[in-house]
């Protein structure tokens, strides 16, 4: 038991006011959840979080708010103004500290980066709570299926709210939260319950387009390596493709293309988001896994010599050139997931490129047979949009759409294996 600010504490009310502290507000489940580290705790274990909830009421330190939908019943509980400065005491948070936000960085290695915020930006939203409980989903499956050495640190939408000015006109760009893999790859999050329109989502990347130009107009790092969309399970079965062309189509329209050969696009539902992130995390020994299997498949069909060729912004597989003795055949070779803009963006460079591969010195000599796709893939074959939503004057972009499915191989990759 301790004393903080006169009120008498457990180490799980501690534990549980951090949490709120946290992630502005959770649900007695989820709180559940993260505490004992188990999507399904034990009947006994919410009873328990339930009556420490209680208590904390009664301390007036927590509040709650009964939520308004059958898919989630309860309420959602969130810290009094009261419980929010004495987390800050507790957390020995500094009078007018600044800090970048990132939780287990703080929680893990006592490293300050919790802020001295003010109580109306902590608060959680009032309209927009089924949006932030399935952010805070995401968030316990972080916490829940990571390892500490595969941890992925992440942080709120009040850390990563960034103004900027661009072409003499005030911007900001907010999303929902920020990733970092233990790669120090960072990825914005977006939260996406298909509400938002085609316009709506053609001016959302509009902003990061006009934040990236302002990054590099002022030359300064852009550590993100993408932006990740995140959809319910339901979404899966339900129109999960549809959504994505939609995504996807504003994406391509609003994105400079070099903008969005560097930045990828990438949406999982909840429960694969351990897959999709693994991927990423594994991007580089799955490149050289996939460079060997080429090498076995061109080799069996007769081609007696290969030339891979890789990207030199991310190291990633492009293209190969595998040739026999009189002909030679050019390979776009693309390592992905299924959902993943980089499929259609890399096939985009690739096809600005093809006529400078004709001309290699290493084919001079050669008989072209023409042009082929290999995809390499984790579990879920990528999939690959018919053509852009809404209105648009990007004519070559779906004529490589067309191209890209015609003659296209997909190989599946054990990614247990790297």
């Amino acid at each position: 038991m301790s004393v903080i600010s006169e009120y008498q504490l457990t180490h799980c009310s501690m534990k549980l006011l951090a949490y709120l502290f946290y992630y502005r507000g959770m649900t007695a489940l989820q709180l559940s959840q993260i505490y004992y580290e188990s999507e399904k705790p034990f009947p006994t274990q919410k009873s328990s979080v339930h009556n420490y909830l209680s208590k904390l009421k009664k301390q007036n330190l927590v509040a709650s708010k009964k939520l308004e939908d059958s898919v989630r019943p309860g309420s959602i509980y969130y810290l009094t103004t009261k419980g929010f400065e004495v987390v800050k005491e507790m957390l020995n948070i500094d009078v007018g500290a600044t800090e970048n936000g990132f939780i287990l960085l703080n929680e893990r290695n006592g490293i300050p980066t919790q802020s001295d915020l003010p109580y109306n930006l902590y608060q959680p939203p009032k309209q927009q709570i089924s949006h932030h409980l399935l952010l805070i989903d995401f968030f316990i499956r972080l916490r829940i299926h990571f390892s500490e050495e595969e941890s992925v640190d992440h942080r709120l939408s009040m850390y990563c709210s960034t103004p900027y000015t661009y072409n003499n006109m005030d911007g900001k760009i907010r999303p929902d939260a920020e990733i970092i893999l233990p790669n120090g790859n960072a990825y914005w999050i977006e939260v996406d319950r298909s509400t938002e329109s085609h316009s709506q989502l053609l001016a959302k990347f509009q902003n990061y387009k006009n934040f990236l130009s302002y990054l590099k107009k002022n030359n300064l790092p852009i550590p993100f390596k993408g932006i990740l969309f995140l959809t319910d399970e339901k979404q899966q079965l339900y129109g999960m493709k549809r959504r994505w062309t939609n995504i996807v189509s504003a994406y391509l329209k609003s994105m400079d293309p070099d903008q969005a050969a560097d930045i990828r696009l990438l949406m999982t539902p909840l429960n694969r988001v351990e897959e999709t992130l693994c991927f990423e995390m594994k991007r580089m020994k799955l490149n050289e896994a996939a460079k060997q299997r080429l090498h076995e498949k061109l080799h069996q069909r007769g081609y007696h010599r290969i030339l891979p060729f890789i990207r030199k912004s991310d190291q990633s597989l492009f293209y190969a050139i595998a040739m026999n003795k009189k002909s030679y055949k050019i390979v776009f070779v693309h390592v992905g997931n299924a959902y993943d803009s980089s499929l259609y963006t890399n096939f985009h460079q690739f096809i600005q490129r093809l006529m400078k591969i004709h001309q290699r010195d290493e084919v001079k000599q050669l008989q072209p047979e023409g042009v082929e796709q290999i995809v390499f893939h984790p579990d879920r074959t990528p999939y690959i949009i018919p053509a852009l939503q809404g209105d648009h004057d990007l004519k070559d972009i779906e004529e490589e759409l067309e191209l890209l499915s015609e003659d296209i191989t997909f190989i599946q990759l054990d990614t247990e294996d790297v």
